[in-house]
């Protein structure tokens, strides 16, 4: 693989600009630079030297006699490596980790996909790993209610000063969801690196074969998408049937989210947004019904992928799909198309030629013109004890060793020579699978940067801006520098970045999630391709309110309610 031994300007101007425009807030520096700092309890070298022995620690910070803890541990069940905890990384892991703290850790290998309904089932069983982490804060909410999580804030007051990695990584997100009335602390929010959300693609050689700009509004796009599917002869020749203007796919909130949001009034106010984002694919925020109503209309023209609602965008089905060139338009994570894993484009350039390419393309304007990128708060999965954990210390301890900067690098970027190549001012190459060059199954990376294993990070973070940019550039094997960045900024550039509103704990969403992400996934199905243009309003009328008596509307209630006994009947959190 060659070896590029600079960035050109061309990366860095990009990467400035979506950083200064990213920034254009306190809210949004303190997302793109990192989170804030957290003090530590405070104790002196005497009491933490009390403490270490009182806990049978020695002066390494390692147990005299073993601990033994459970850890969930994702698994994607990749056919390279199926099962995940028997992998190099997860050995690597257990030998280090009885290395440094003499900890026994044993995997609890959890469904990737499935994690949330799999750990609420080990959870109410009383039989969950030591350690647990999920996106779904609702399941969260549910068990601390029922007293099955540990109160993190009195672990952290009396071990804190222990976890010096842990405290200088997460910052302040250690104590990101402390309820502020009770005090309490039941997970921990792991770090979040924000190059970006979810961008739109499209097949940037057939904007050039059929001489057309890239789309700025849904209009513009829509006729994008229309001359896609009159022109499927001169784009994809003999395969003109096959093409699909516009991919939409499960979970298909994601998908069409660019379209979606681009109908959010520009004047949403900040109450407004807290009080209807309790769905993260923002299905009861106004003005979402239009451009659900868009949407079932090109579906009825012809313009999206008939079996959207049975493939997931991530399944072999819909992603082959791409990689073969029928694509004309889809969107996921800002990164998608450029992974190593997923090789969308590079598989896609064997399959139509080297001129193929997908570009993000920036947000679509709003109803005053205007590109608003809403991103989300930069925070990742929470970790959580469950009750039935007798060895807290231990546990914490295993979260702070996972957030050294040592232990970060290797699992994000692997083994020098197999996986990465490091530039001599130590930005890292990633080096993908050639022909030439492949990596041993055992030491297969399935997700990006070890995700699965890595959880109290997601993104680049080698301590150095400068450098982490100039990695993250270098780490599509196949990929241009350029595109990478140009993609970063097409989202960065209109980032809007909400603030953290916390307030009481609200029992109306306890639960919530999973039932009501499951009927807006059914309802986003029935909306679009069984409701016609003319029946779309009386459906969506029947459906929506189904969704607002199933519990949506008893949470958007609560929120406001909260919000006020928050901060006063006002549309604005005080500065």
């Amino acid at each position: 693989m060659k070896r590029t031994t600079k960035i050109f300007t061309l990366v860095f101007s990009l990467l400035l600009l979506g950083i200064v425009a990213a920034c254009a807030t306190d809210d949004a520096a303190t997302a793109q630079t990192g989170v804030g700092t957290a003090t530590q309890p405070g104790a002196t070298e005497a009491e933490i030297i009390d403490m270490r022995s009182r806990e049978g620690l020695d002066e390494n910070m390692r147990f005299i006699e073993p601990r033994t803890i459970s850890v969930a541990l994702w698994d994607r069940s990749h056919d390279r490596i199926p099962n995940f905890n028997e992998s190099y990384w997860a050995e690597w892991v257990q030998a280090q980790i009885l290395q440094d703290h003499n900890i026994i850790v044993e995997w609890v290998p959890v469904p990737r996909w499935d994690e949330a309904e799999f750990q609420s089932t080990l959870l109410a069983a009383a039989s969950a790993p030591d350690i647990g982490y999920t996106f779904n804060m609702g399941m969260l909410t549910t068990f601390s209610q029922m007293g099955g999580m540990h109160d993190l804030a009195p672990l952290l007051n009396t071990y804190g000063d222990l976890l010096p990695n842990l405290y200088d990584l997460l910052g302040t997100n250690i104590y990101w969801n402390m309820d502020p009335i009770t005090g309490e602390l039941f997970s921990i929010a792991g770090r979040l690196i924000v190059d970006g959300r979810n961008n739109m693609f499209v097949r940037e050689d057939w904007l050039d074969a059929l001489n057309l700009d890239i789309p700025r509004t849904v209009e513009e796009f829509e006729e994008m998408l229309i001359a896609f599917r009159d022109n499927a002869e001169l784009l994809l020749g003999d395969d003109a049937a096959n093409i699909i203007p516009y991919q939409v796919a499960a979970e298909i909130g994601w998908t069409i989210d660019p379209i979606l949001s681009s109908f959010i009034p520009n004047s949403l106010t900040e109450r407004e947004w807290f009080r209807y984002s309790f769905d993260i694919r923002r299905f009861t925020v106004p003005g979402i019904k239009e451009g659900v109503r868009v949407i079932n209309r090109w579906y009825h023209e012809g313009l999206l992928w008939d079996d959207f609602t049975v493939y997931d965008i991530n399944q072999t089905m819909a992603s082959d799909l791409i990689r073969l060139g029928y694509v004309g338009a889809f969107a996921g994570n800002w990164d998608f198309p450029f992974r190593a894993q997923d090789a969308l484009i590079t598989t896609m350039r064997e399959n139509q030629g080297p001129q193929a390419n997908f570009i993000a393309i920036p947000p679509f304007r709003n109803d005053e013109g205007v590109s608003v990128n809403r991103m989300p708060n930069p925070v990742d999965r929470f970790m959580f004890l469950p009750v039935t954990n007798t060895e807290p210390l231990a546990s914490l301890l295993y979260l702070d060793w996972i957030s050294r900067p040592d232990v970060i690098e290797f699992l994000a970027f692997g083994i020098e020579g197999v996986h990465r190549y490091t530039h001599s001012d130590g930005a890292i190459e990633v080096l993908g699978e050639t022909d030439d060059h492949s990596w041993p199954d055992h030491q297969f990376i399935p997700s990006l940067r070890n995700f699965d294993i890595a959880i109290t990070i997601n993104g680049i973070h080698l301590g150095d801006p400068v450098l982490d940019a100039r990695t993250l550039a270098f780490g599509y094997p196949g990929i241009s520098p350029e595109a990478i960045m140009y993609s970063r900024a097409a989202g960065l550039d209109f980032a809007y970045f909400p603030r953290n509103v916390v307030t009481r704990i609200r029992p109306t969403e306890e639960g919530m999630s999973v039932p009501l992400a499951d009927q807006r996934e059914i309802m986003l199905a029935q909306l679009i391709s069984v409701a016609t243009p003319d029946t779309f309003d009386s459906m969506w009328d029947n459906l929506f309110q189904q969704y607002l008596n199933l519990g949506a509307q008893a949470i958007i209630n609560d929120r406001d309610a909260a919000w006020v006994e928050a901060f006063g009947d006002v549309d604005r959190m005080p500065d």
